[in-house]
């Protein structure tokens, strides 16, 4: 080994940067689960709570209730006759043609919260939407982070 790096300066100066580097890697590594954990921490939570679930469930009631209308009647249910549609005959046009007596599903739940699942359907009833509000509520908006969607 040459004389200089064998140099007791030389040596501490190494030791000192490895120190340095070691300290900013930690450094970061903090600062980054600081900034990701929480949101992780929430998303886990929401979607393994027993109220996500219970939606979730609920929502996919109502989806085969829709499944079935559109199946019977070649489209889903207007926005403007609603998820009322699997329960009591639609007198709103289109009125299906092929509505079962006892409707597609017995009742229409609330959510666990309290709030009335939201609907909405393409003009030409080729699609629509399902969703709660979940525990935020009406006042969280349509995009919000707790709401949950039918997939």
């Amino acid at each position: 080994m040459r004389r200089s790096l064998r140099h007791p300066a030389f040596l501490f100066l190494q030791r000192g940067l490895a120190r340095l580097r070691w300290i900013l890697v930690l450094t970061v590594l903090a600062v980054a689960a600081a900034l990701l954990l929480p949101p992780l921490v929430t998303r886990f939570n929401h979607d393994h709570s027993p109220q996500a679930q219970a939606a979730e469930k609920d929502m996919q009631a109502i989806a085969a209730g829709l499944e079935r209308y559109r199946q019977d009647n070649g489209r889903y249910p207007s926005a403007a006759q609603g998820l009322l549609a699997l329960v009591i005959k639609p007198t709103r046009a289109p009125v299906p043609a092929n509505w079962p007596i006892g409707g597609y599903v017995e009742r229409l739940p609330r959510d666990p919260w309290g709030n009335s699942y939201q609907y909405g359907a393409e003009e030409d009833g080729s699609a629509y939407e399902l969703y709660s509000f979940g525990q935020a509520g009406p006042e969280g908006g349509a995009d919000g982070d707790q709401v949950i969607r039918q997939h």
